[in-house]
């Protein structure tokens, strides 16, 4: 940059202007609204997923996990508002883990 000051403040307002261009365009279109969290429980659409197992601790819900594992069945939590838990498998596998989870 040299001995002229003209310079530098030139690159620093190149700066912030490119600064402000990003700050405006990666702004969200709609402001963030306060959501609250899915309850799988009383989701209509989970995707490919559904409830085998619904409200329970951490622990149980580990335990159920552990044995759909067992039987190569995947699975996954899902916390609940209430802050229980879901055990959730894919709908091919929901009958067969039911069926194992009642045993």
């Amino acid at each position: 940059m040299g001995d002229n000051p003209s310079t530098a403040f030139v690159a620093i307002a190149a700066v912030l202007v490119l600064g402000l261009v990003l700050m405006w365009v990666c702004k969200p279109s709609r402001p963030r609204q306060g959501s609250r969290p899915v309850d799988a429980s009383e989701s209509p659409n989970l995707g490919l997923l559904t409830v085998v197992v619904s409200g329970l601790d951490r622990q149980d819900a580990m335990l159920r996990r552990a044995k759909l594992g067992e039987a190569r069945i995947r699975s996954s939590m899902s916390t609940r508002r209430d802050g229980m838990l879901d055990v959730l498998v894919f709908h091919a596998d929901a009958d067969r883990a039911r069926m194992l989870l009642d045993t």
